[in-house]
């Protein structure tokens, strides 16, 4: 091989050595088809927003900051809330910029001083180890935060069609106001119906059968409460014609002595 074409590999693998060196010293893009990456090995993510002031002036810091990801072993990440709301509810991201430290799918969330020195410091002394992980029921990765990230979007997403419907078409907002209100009246119908059918499918309710009785009045009932209560009354009249027959026999038994006498 003469010396032109050493030359030129040479050449050749100073760009390739260059351009993977940029590209490797940048930040990682995350985004809502990629982010599961952070549940393997270990990454330092940032959640900011393009128009948020405290992420511009905290750029240069991150981007330093990344090109220490080979010394250091760590992934480092970025996530734009802007493109990416779900994953700002997942994270439950109340605060621009907002850190996290993921290790093997363990989540903790970043407080300390922002310097390019204290977060290398953070991760080369495993400073991390004295953060409480972030419990199982706000995980990013769990089914309950899976939920809000759902609602986040669906919120943007609202939020667009809002956007659309004044600038476009320039519906007011009170018209804009009075077209949501019905729909999130119709569409909790639609969902009370749809949870009192599956009720119903799910827990079918039981059925008694139940007998009709013929209604008698109060004097035709003869009921056996009725009939002790008959035998508890006491005829007088029944007793008086016994005590008259009574007197009777024994008006009759004197004339019969006074005749033998005589």
């Amino acid at each position: 091989m003469d010396g032109g074409n050493v030359l030129k590999v040479l050449l050749l693998f100073c760009m390739c050595s260059l351009v993977y060196g940029k590209t490797a010293d940048k930040p990682i893009e995350l985004s809502e088809d990629n982010w599961r990456d952070i549940l393997e090995g270990e990454w330092m993510v940032e959640f900011m927003a393009p128009w948020c002031p405290a992420c511009r002036s905290f750029k240069d810091t991150w981007a330093s900051f990344a090109k220490w990801s080979k010394d250091l072993d760590v992934n480092i990440g970025i996530i734009d809330v802007t493109e990416n709301p779900g994953l700002s509810g997942r994270f439950f991201v109340t605060a621009l910029p907002t850190l996290y430290h993921v290790r093997d799918g363990v989540f903790r969330q970043y407080h300390g001083a922002r310097k390019e020195s204290d977060l290398i410091s953070f991760i080369d002394d495993n400073k991390w180890r004295d953060i409480e992980p972030v419990s199982g029921w706000f995980a990013p990765n769990s089914i309950q935060m899976s939920t809000v990230g759902l609602f986040f979007k669906a919120a943007m997403v609202i939020r667009s069609f809002y956007t659309t419907m004044t600038s476009e078409y320039g519906i007011p907002e009170w018209g804009c106001y009075l077209i949501f209100a019905v729909l999130t009246i119709i569409t909790g119908l639609l969902l009370g119906l749809l949870i009192v059918c599956c009720c119903d499918i799910l827990f079918p309710p039981k059925y008694q059968s139940v007998r009709v009785v013929q209604q008698h009045p109060p004097e035709m009932e003869d009921t056996p409460d009725r009939e002790d209560k008959d035998d508890d009354i006491i005829d007088d009249t029944k007793q008086t014609l016994d005590d008259d027959d009574d007197k009777d026999d024994e008006t009759t038994t004197r004339r019969r002595r006074v005749e033998k006498a005589e």
